[in-house]
């Protein structure tokens, strides 16, 4: 009879190869799932919460909605009346009749800027003032 070969079902190089490459693919795939769980498991310190200014702005200067000016040719002067949302009217005495320098001591008067006043005010002009 012929001598039979023995086959090798294992050839322990291609074998030790293989394990090798299994163990660095293990090693390789739990670091990945440490690394993801640390990650992962992470708590955010982000605030719940925004916090705004706690404190209230100015409010004590009343909304103005509109500033009626006379312009008397006769006396040469303006009477301002002042509207706002929460006070009475206010009336205000200018010994000016150019609308513009008129509107500068409206400002002044009131700590509004110019443009607001500009906005805001309505003229009429008389020759006879009615006081």
């Amino acid at each position: 009879m012929r001598k039979l070969k023995r086959l090798p079902l294992f050839n322990w190089r291609v074998l030790r190869l293989w394990l090798a490459l299994l163990v660095l693919g293990g090693g390789f795939w739990l670091m990945g799932q440490l690394m993801m769980l640390r990650i992962l498991g992470r708590t955010y310190d982000t605030p719940r919460y925004v916090i705004t200014n706690p404190q209230p702005e100015d409010t004590t200067q009343p909304s103005i909605t509109a500033i009626y000016v006379e312009i008397c040719n006769e006396s040469s002067s303006a009477e301002a009346k002042v509207i706002s949302d929460q006070s009475g009217d206010r009336k205000l005495q200018f010994d000016l009749i150019v609308p513009e320098d008129v509107e500068q001591a409206i400002s002044r008067k009131l700590a509004i800027p110019l443009q607001e006043v500009s906005s805001l005010v309505q003229y009429k002009v008389s020759n006879a003032c009615s006081r």
